[in-house]
């Protein structure tokens, strides 16, 4: 489970190039009486740090449930690093580089795993 717990937390992703990369995350809030769903669908163009998932309101408690970045470019790869900061401090979660029409994806059950252009999951090299 990611958590966003204060209204400075969020979830950034760096990327390293200009491939395109397509981002879906879903989550849950919970204000402490109940609960909210939320999506955000980010489209990236550029080398840059983007906020895939924003900070909760006042109150709320964000409970990342699921991600998917896709590398939508024919042919370069992008370097995706995923960041959770609370505000103060960033923490790297993962970094992978990803090849022309991979995904990440991430499940808050299952953690984080690629798959390739075929939909099938990849291993790394010490499996």
């Amino acid at each position: 489970m990611i958590l966003l717990a204060n209204t400075s937390s969020l979830l950034n992703i760096i990327t390293s190039s200009t491939a395109n990369i397509d981002v879906h995350a879903s989550y849950m809030d919970y204000n402490g009486s109940s609960f909210t769903p939320g999506v955000k669908n980010t489209a990236i163009v550029t080398a840059t740090t983007t906020a895939i998932v924003n900070s909760p309101g006042p109150s709320v408690y964000r409970t990342v449930k699921t991600i998917t970045i896709l590398n939508k470019h024919a042919t370069t790869a992008n370097t995706i690093t995923v960041i959770h900061t609370d505000g103060t401090t960033q923490v790297e979660l993962l970094k992978i580089t990803l090849a022309a029409d991979e995904v990440l994806h991430y499940h808050e059950s299952a953690g984080f795993w690629v798959t390739d252009a075929f939909g099938r999951t990849k291993l790394n090299d010490s499996t």
